[in-house]
């Protein structure tokens, strides 16, 4: 088990590094494929260069101006900023357009040159045609040298820039147009416009089989580039003033009626616009007045309600109540009870002041009390004014805030009037002031373009003309055939091996080696034989099977060398699945081993059995199942091959439970049995993949024989069977490779050894 787990891992490893020798015998047997096919893709392209004339490519250089020559700093009516990366990109695809192409094709007669008068190649008609049929596949085709602009106008009808109805299209215009757009076509093709990095330059290449046309074309392309553009601003700006001076009138009768009406309402309405009163215009007399009229009327108010709390107070206290009257704050704050009490402050001090110096009779202190008396009912008399007049005062104040209310409402609605009329009216200086600022850009526009109109500065300058090439830059048809058959060779090798690399199956005795480490005990050929018919039983002893036979014996020998000191008696084969040679396999090394030594075959595939029916046994009769249920004897199960020597012991009647059978003692028995009896056992055994049977039979072998189909077995059930082996630590001795096509890779290094010649192969006995 371990000796089978190391192989399966090291083939892991192997084959993450897939070295280049392992495949080449790949090479070797489809050598002569490769070198047919090389051959006749060098001739093949001998015959398609020899009808080709060598290219010539004559290249003209562009500088294509960013910041074109003003005569006048004004700006341009072109609308198409130089600065950006679009602008640059837009002229590339210009210089490729449509209309270059066909002025400059018309301008040399090139309809005339013979290099334009060859048949169009087959993708081009192809195009062509496609594009006449459906229009709409305009839209899938990415060809950037079919014009859209072209396409559109050859639809819809147009002849030489001139709209025509489909009627009144003849036939030989339509053949002359048709004509035309496939030599356009050609013309685009060789074309080459190639933008030079990081530069504001340009590349413009022309290919031609004529050296001294390609040069001519090359230059005429940047010279119609640089007329057409001239041409195109010059009618640009001579639309522009056209359509300015058309402006102009009606934005003078704008300006003059915006005028007119403006002045009628001034009039109508008798307003005087005084836009210096804080920006208000016609509401700010109003405004103002209104403002004052509030302010008024909120301090009238305050008065107001001054009083009334005063009145409220006087009335609450009574009239004759000087004590608490004198404490109200607004009737001891006014100004008149203050110049009272400050003097009644200093007569209460002098008679104070008396009465420590004097006595009560003494005519001084006297004196002092009577002014003192005096005082207070001067106080009294004020009190009593004051407090008389707070109810007239009181009316008039309200009589007051009156009047300010009937004021505030007449100026609040002359304010709404004029409110109105101010908006009218700013509402038609807003049109004056706009009617003049157009009038005025547009006059402005319109003198700076026709100032500027008879000046066009060039959008591009040649920097370096075409001149005629010398040499092609076509390689030589020598050249190029080696080319062809170098790449093809390389080419097709890469395919095979990548193919190879790919397929999940075994197609050389390297890929065993690879993919699972483990030895290959012998290659088996594969046989020629009609369709769904067998293989000869005894082809093993047939003169025409001497390269299989001497596989048999290269496999029978590979085997006794594979065993060692350990004598291997009881021999089991195994494949993944049916149908990859696994009987034919065991049946032609027991025959193989009976040359040399007393063998027997088993066939232990109880679910599908197939010796009986190789060896014309009959159905009934008894073998390795009946044997193992005890219903026959040893002797009645075997038949002896005459032409081979070697004893079959069939299947029988097949059992309803083979893995029961091939499970009990009585096997185990039966081959500790035929061990006394034979040199070699050789079983066949059921797929490993198909049933668990193998596993079984595999617990009483010596050694195991693993058989692969070649280009069918795939790798990864190849590779499971090993693993299932190595847990029931089967002695897997080797690989036989089975199926093998050994057509042109008999001298390969994996394959050495396995083929001899004719002539050193053993010949069957008679």
């Amino acid at each position: 088990m371990d000796k089978l787990e190391q192989s399966l891992n090291k083939s892991s490893v192997n084959n993450d590094i897939v070295l280049p020798s392992p495949h080449w015998h790949v090479i070797q047997r489809y050598k002569w494929r490769i070198f047919i096919l090389a051959v006749c893709v060098s001739i093949f392209t001998a015959l398609y260069l020899s009808t080709k004339s060598p290219v010539y490519r004559a290249s003209a250089t562009l500088l294509i101006e960013a910041d074109q020559v003003q005569a006048v700093a004004f700006d341009s009516v072109q609308g198409l900023n130089s600065n950006r990366k679009e602008y640059y990109l837009t002229q590339f695809e210009i210089l490729k357009s449509y209309s270059i192409a066909e002025t400059v094709f018309d301008r040399l007669n090139l309809q005339l040159q013979p290099s334009f008068q060859k048949s169009e190649s087959w993708k081009g008609m192809l195009v062509g045609h496609l594009l006449e049929v459906l229009p709409s596949i305009n839209f899938f085709v990415i060809d950037n040298k079919v014009d859209s602009e072209f396409t559109e106008n050859i639809g819809a009808g147009y002849i030489n820039g001139v709209f025509k109805l489909g009627s009144d299209i003849s036939r030989e215009e339509l053949e002359s147009q048709k004509e035309k757009r496939a030599r356009l076509r050609q013309f685009s093709k060789s074309l080459i416009v190639t933008p030079i990095r990081k530069t504001q330059l340009v590349k413009l290449s022309f290919d031609s089989e004529d050296p001294a046309l390609a040069a001519l074309i090359a230059n005429a392309v940047g010279e119609a580039y640089i007329a057409q553009d001239l041409e195109v601003k010059s009618l640009i700006n001579k639309n522009a003033a056209h359509w300015l001076r058309k402006r102009l009138e009606d934005l003078r009768e704008s300006l003059d009626v915006s005028e007119s009406r403006l002045q009628v309402y001034r009039k109508e309405q008798n307003i005087i616009d005084l836009q210096d009163r804080g920006g208000r215009g016609l509401t700010g007399l109003v405004g103002n007045e209104l403002e004052q009229t509030s302010h008024q009327l909120i301090e009238a108010k305050n008065e107001v309600n001054q009083l009334r709390s005063i009145v409220r107070a006087v009335s609450e206290y009574g009239i004759k109540n000087m004590d608490k009257l004198e404490s109200i704050p607004e009737i001891t704050s006014h100004p008149v009870i203050q110049n009272i009490k400050n003097l009644k402050m200093k007569a209460k001090l002098k008679v104070s002041e008396l009465s420590q110096i004097y006595g009560r009779k003494h005519p001084d202190l006297i004196a002092a009390k009577s002014e003192l008396d005096t005082v207070n009912k001067h106080l009294t008399i004020q009190i009593s004014k004051l407090v008389t007049g707070l109810g007239r005062d009181l009316k008039m104040k309200q009589s007051n805030v009156t009047a300010l209310k009937r004021e505030y409402k007449k100026i609040k609605r002359e304010f709404q009037d004029v409110i109105g009329k101010d908006n009218e009216y700013q509402k038609l200086v807003r049109d004056v002031e706009s009617n003049r600022k157009l009038f005025n850009t547009f006059l402005e526009r319109s003198k700076e373009t026709a100032l500027t109109s008879d000046f066009n500065a060039a959008v591009a300058r040649f920097t370096d003309r075409a001149h005629t090439p010398n040499k092609p830059i076509t390689l030589s048809t020598k050249i190029l055939v080696i080319i062809a058959f170098v790449l093809t060779i390389i080419l097709h090798i890469s395919y095979l091996l990548v193919k190879e690399y790919f397929t999940d199956n075994f197609n050389s005795v390297g890929d065993i080696e690879t993919k699972l480490g483990l030895p290959v005990l012998g290659v088996l050929p594969k046989i020629g034989r009609k369709r769904n018919q067998d293989l000869d039983l005894h082809y093993f002893f047939d003169e025409k099977g001497r390269k299989f036979s001497e596989s048999i014996r290269t496999l029978r020998t590979g085997f006794l060398l594979a065993q060692g000191q350990r004598i291997n008696q009881v021999i089991g084969i195994i494949s993944s699945q049916p149908n990859e040679g696994k009987s034919t396999t065991a049946t032609n090394m027991a025959f193989s081993l009976a040359q040399i030594e007393k063998t027997i075959l088993i066939d232990a595939d109880m679910r599908k059995p197939s010796i009986a029916n190789n060896f014309n046994i009959p159905k009934d009769k008894p073998g390795l199942a009946q044997l193992l249920t005890g219903e026959a004897n040893i002797t009645d199960c075997i038949t002896v091959d005459k032409v081979s020597g070697a004893h079959i012991m069939a299947c029988g009647p097949t059992p309803k439970n083979a893995q029961e059978l091939l499970s009990s003692k009585r096997f185990k028995q039966l081959l500790g049995s035929l061990r006394q009896s034979y040199d070699r056992i050789v079983i066949d055994t059921p797929p490993i993949q198909a049933v668990s049977d193998a596993l079984i039979i595999s617990l009483h072998t010596d050694a195991i024989i693993y058989v692969i189909k070649s280009e069918a077995t795939r790798v990864r059930l190849v590779q499971n069977g090993v693993r299932r082996l190595a847990t029931v630590d089967a002695n897997l001795v080797g690989i036989v490779m089975n199926h093998v096509n050994t057509d042109g890779v008999s001298g390969s290094d994996y394959y050495y050894g396995y083929y001899s010649d004719d002539d050193y192969a053993e010949k069957p006995a008679k």
